[in-house]
């Protein structure tokens, strides 16, 4: 059944790319694709760890109705230039990866400094993946949850929240929805490859923060000051 629902997404991202594209522009992407699979990554050579490799979903177990996607990362200096866009200082801030995968964002955020790194990811194949790698850089502020983002109860306090499009619009609503339960006085989501803007856009308590420049695949949001979240107990 997730062979069958991986390979259809599959086809449906191949027609619409043949059909908004082109085939001259889909061959070449796929092309790059098949590529970059089998490349060498700086990131993982200079810290001797996993995370480059893109995985279609359906290779793990994965207890949940809310399987999208596969599992991909973007380049470091992305992931640094989309939390510098934040402006804060993040010694003072939790960040939180939903749909952590293999850990990189993890990796990176924890070398930029947040006081605590946590990880929420739904596959169990990725979970082992991301802690392994998380020892093999001796990161001792970081945290892999095994649970579904739909389900995820967000800590108190301070924190940046970080979404590399690992989503559907459906999940996203149930993510933000949890999201406004939490009591934070500075609360950012910085999501990268956003496809469900109008989810974050029609919240109620969040609101567009910077001027990203333009080309970047990035929109981050801040939480409205005084808007009411009623507390609740975190499950980290």
């Amino acid at each position: 059944m997730r062979h069958a629902r991986y390979a259809r997404r599959l086809v449906d991202k191949l027609a619409r790319s043949l059909s908004e594209e082109g085939p001259g522009a889909t061959f070449r992407k796929v092309l790059s694709n098949l590529a970059n699979r089998h490349a060498p990554d700086a990131f993982d050579a200079r810290y001797g760890v996993d995370t480059a490799r893109v995985e279609p979903l359906w290779k793990f177990k994965i207890d949940s109705p809310n399987v999208y996607g596969r599992y991909q990362t973007r380049d470091e200096e992305e992931i640094v230039e989309a939390l510098r866009l934040v402006g804060e200082d993040p010694r003072a801030f939790t960040f939180v990866d939903l749909g952590c995968g293999k850990g990189r964002a993890m990796i990176v955020a924890a070398n930029l400094g947040y006081k605590q790194v946590v990880g929420v990811e739904f596959a169990d194949g990725l979970v082992k993946i991301a802690r392994t790698n998380l020892a093999k850089t001796r990161t001792s502020n970081a945290v892999v949850i095994h649970a579904d983002a739909a389900d995820f109860v967000f800590p108190d306090g301070d924190m940046v929240v970080y979404l590399y499009n690992p989503f559907p619009q459906e999940v996203l609503r149930k993510v933000v929805a949890n999201l406004q339960k939490c009591r934070s006085s500075r609360l950012y989501v910085v999501y990268m490859m956003p496809e469900w803007t109008e989810v974050l856009d029609s919240s109620g308590f969040l609101r567009r923060f910077g001027s990203p420049e333009p080309g970047q695949c990035v929109q981050v949001w801040t939480a409205v000051p005084g808007t009411a979240r009623e507390r609740q107990p975190a499950n980290i």
